[in-house]
């Protein structure tokens, strides 16, 4: 009775052990952040580039556009995207792996049971046993409550892909999608081209036969022709390849088929940026290079705690018809129990280079940590500062083509009453032509570059409602 008792009681002190032994928290993301940038790269509590409006960032986005094409297109790419499937396929493994590590927590029962016959000279006799087997690991030193928190670290990081896998597609399906917008438009600009220099050819050709210009003349304003359709030829072949990348992105057949608006939309309004501070909990990618540092931090613990004892409890029971019992006058039911330690003494150093190795690996992740906050600060910095840059470019052009406009209706009206010929007013509108082409080009950086502000400040979004 006394060796039960001090059993017991042994078994208590244990289990209080392991009730309260503690797993390590990791270090905010703010303070991991500051521990691993340099000291000559503090944070700063505001952007540098003008951030336009003050307050939180934008959530769901695309909407912010008012294109019920692009909706459409970006809720089609987050049904049908196989890189967005294979992301959630790796969310269900990272769940599966949380589930497999505390399992570990709990005790592992078992039961085995087996027949047969045993044959000896006298005759065949049966034998049959029903054995019932439990073990319980307790986890004094937090190792396998650590591991359950590294897992669910990584889960957590695996969730932060998925939505910023999300962003992403929705932000690549709307850069694609006013591309081959502007794209569209640049070829029919170089239609219009084509076709002034086709009238600029007829005049140079009727002059040449008057005398008035030379043959070289006429082989300049050919090449100029031929100039003009071979861009008209490259803005539709770039159209076809960007609307092919499109289909295949929200999983349809590329056959360059899409329905495209006639023209590109109007800016939306500046942009509420919120703080640098708030990109490390808003952004997806972020969270989840600080949730990597906090699994493989857990790692460590996993890793210190593996060198020191294990003690465990076993303990089985069954009953057997076996033969050799019943000569023996044995009872065939039975019990064990027992508790195992088992404590390391010497394994060459192994132990002690796996937590050399989870300390690598955790300043590995903050190392990447660190990289990335500063790539996302650079992302978001340059689209702020390109906001205006970009708009600066297209007030220039609005007001060259204003002019150009405002020449070609003079050199029109100058025409009309015989005072130039037809060859200058063509010229003028070739001119204006130039612009177009400069035009459209910036408004689509515009756009994409505000797609990109959106992606880097981490803007969430919800797919939007069927149509």
């Amino acid at each position: 009775m006394r060796s039960s008792g001090r059993a017991v009681w042994a078994v208590g002190v244990a289990v209080a052990l392991a009730c309260g032994c503690a797993v390590k928290k990791p270090p905010p993301p703010d303070q991991a952040l500051a521990g691993i940038l340099p000291s000559t790269t503090p944070v700063p509590s505001a952007w540098t580039a003008p951030a336009g409006v003050d307050g939180p960032a934008m959530t769901e986005w695309v909407q912010t556009f008012g294109d019920v094409q692009l909706e459409m297109l970006v809720d089609e790419a987050l049904r049908n995207n196989l890189d967005l499937e294979a992301a959630a396929a790796r969310v269900e493994i990272a769940s599966g792996l949380i589930t497999q590590a505390r399992a570990l927590l709990f005790p592992q029962l078992s039961i085995a049971s087996g027949a047969g016959v045993v044959g000896r000279d006298g005759g065949i006799r049966d034998r049959s046993g029903l054995i019932a087997e439990a073990s319980w690991e307790l986890d004094l030193w937090g190792r396998v409550r650590a591991r359950t928190a590294s897992a669910t670290a990584a889960r957590e990081a695996a969730d932060a892909d998925l939505l910023y896998a999300r962003q992403s597609l929705a932000a690549t399906v709307a850069t694609l999608w006013y591309q081959t917008i502007a794209t569209e438009r640049l070829r029919r600009t170089a239609e219009e081209a084509a076709a002034v220099q086709e009238g600029l050819v007829r005049i140079v050709q009727t002059k040449h036969r008057v005398g008035k210009v030379s043959q070289q003349d006429i082989a300049l304003a050919g090449a100029d022709l031929d100039r003009r359709r071979h861009r008209e030829r490259v803005f539709a072949t770039s159209e076809q390849q960007i609307a092919r990348g499109l289909e295949i992105v929200v999983g349809r057949y590329p056959r360059a088929e899409l329905a495209l608006a006639a023209d590109l939309p109007e800016l939306p309004p500046p942009v509420p940026a919120g703080l640098p501070s708030e990109l490390l909990e808003r952004r997806p990618d972020l969270i989840a290079a600080e949730r990597r540092v906090a699994a493989a931090f857990h790692q460590i613990q996993v890793a210190k705690a593996t060198r020191l004892p294990r003690v465990a409890l076993t303990g089985s029971g069954g009953q057997s018809t076996s033969e050799l019992l019943r000569l023996a006058d044995v009872g065939t039911v039975f019990w064990t129990v027992f508790a195992n330690f088992l404590a390391p003494i010497f394994d060459g150093g192994a132990m002690k280079a796996q937590v050399d190795i989870a300390t690598a690996e955790q300043q590995a992740a903050l190392a990447l940590y660190g990289q990335t906050a500063l790539r996302a600060f650079g992302e978001v910095e340059t689209a702020l500062a390109s906001e205006q840059l970009l708009a600066d470019q297209q007030a220039y052009l609005e007001r060259v083509y204003a002019q150009d406009s405002d020449a070609l209706r003079l050199g029109r009206v100058r025409y009309n009453v015989g005072a130039t010929d037809l060859l200058d007013v063509l010229q003028l509108q070739t001119r204006q032509l130039d612009t177009s082409f400069e035009l459209i080009g910036i408004r689509a950086d515009r756009l994409s570059n505000r797609v990109a502000l959106h992606l880097a400040l981490g803007g969430g979004f919800a797919p939007p409602a069927a149509p």
